[in-house]
């Protein structure tokens, strides 16, 4: 009989049905890894999930942001050996996601297939680590879908982990200015960001547009990035691009990485008349993407510390969700293996 292990699963299709349950230790193949849980973050889609506003397949272990060591390891694995450090891209193969369609990490132990694992250095503290599929997406967004260029001006749209770390991205790239945009529930999030390298914030109930035209003296912003998943949070991100009304256009470009999960009522005129560049963005571009990911990770460019606002174990999964989703947190971490880890 296969040993058991808690999990936090979604057990089947429909709004809920997401329970704090026993479920088998994985089984490895030869070209598979067993890796030890030491931290798993709850991202926005794993609530849509819970939500049934989300793509995924029940019943799965959820859990797609996470880190932790090689406990066992598959007879062709040369990638990695037993107590490294390590995170992995979600993407295991075509159609599937790790926590999203194949068991993922709110469990003590996740199967990981080796060609989707990438090796941490020791000193990037473990939770940090599992940060590495927000600056994969992050740098999707803002180097390979769209760019933000030197003396940019850059607005981003909505204060949670994913606006937090492109604050820091697009300082990084060198932008002018940094603009958050956040609800005046979103304070302490909107702290955090004044924290980790917003020049200005602002809330969305005061007109933000307005206040965008005045600081970029009319001009708007090159680079406005929508992660508010919100609808009047897609129309500030219209409102504050940066327009093009004759000539060539493309002088502002808007990336939406949001999942809205219903429609939306928005006034596009603006996309048209000013000739603004829309770009979406989810993925990354495998491999390439995630080498730079581990080595901005590595190179500790982003200060992840101020982010990480709560922990809890699997067992307290429903306070976790209600707590992000009423804004007590930022980034909550489960720890499905305790407080520490070692080899």
């Amino acid at each position: 009989m296969a040993s058991m292990m808690p999990a936090v699963r979604k057990i089947k299709a429909g709004p809920g049905n997401v329970e704090f349950c026993e479920t088998p230790v994985p089984e490895i193949g030869p070209n598979d890894v067993l890796m030890k849980v030491y931290a798993a973050g709850i991202c926005g889609s794993d609530l849509l999930i819970q939500e049934d506003r989300h793509f995924y397949r029940a019943p799965v272990t959820q859990g797609h942001e996470f880190s932790g060591i090689a406990y066992k390891v598959g007879k062709n694995i040369t990638r990695v050996k037993e107590g490294d450090k390590f995170i992995a891209d979600i993407e295991c193969s075509k159609g599937e996601w790790l926590g999203v369609t194949v068991d993922g990490a709110f469990a003590p132990y996740m199967r990981v297939p080796e060609n989707v694992i990438y090796r941490v250095s020791e000193h990037v503290p473990i939770e940090h680590a599992a940060m590495g599929e927000l600056i994969a997406a992050t740098h999707h967004l803002i180097q390979e879908r769209a760019q933000v260029r030197v003396g940019d001006d850059v607005v981003i749209v909505g204060p949670g982990p994913m606006g937090i770390v492109a604050t820091q991205y697009a300082k990084i790239c060198g932008a002018r200015r940094v603009i958050l945009i956040g609800l005046k529930s979103d304070e302490m999030r909107l702290e955090i960001g004044r924290r980790v390298g917003a020049d200005v914030t602002l809330y969305s109930e005061d007109d933000p547009a307005k206040e965008v035209m005045e600081i970029t003296g009319g001009k708007g912003a090159e680079f406005v990035l929508e992660c508010s998943a919100s609808e009047l949070g897609v129309q500030h991100a219209i409102d504050c691009a940066r327009k093009a009304y004759e000539g060539p256009g493309g002088k502002g470009v808007v990336v939406f990485i949001s999942l809205w999960g219903r429609q939306l009522r928005v006034n596009l005129d603006q996309v048209s008349l000013g000739q603004l560049d829309i770009r979406g963005s989810w993925s990354w571009n495998g491999r390439e993407t995630w080498e730079h990911a581990v080595d901005l990770l590595d190179r500790g460019l982003f200060d992840f510390a101020p982010m990480i606002t709560g922990h809890y174990a699997l067992e307290d999964w429903a306070t976790a969700f209600t707590n992000l989703r009423e804004k007590r947190d930022l980034k909550a971490m489960f720890l499905p293996n305790g407080s520490g880890w070692a080899k």
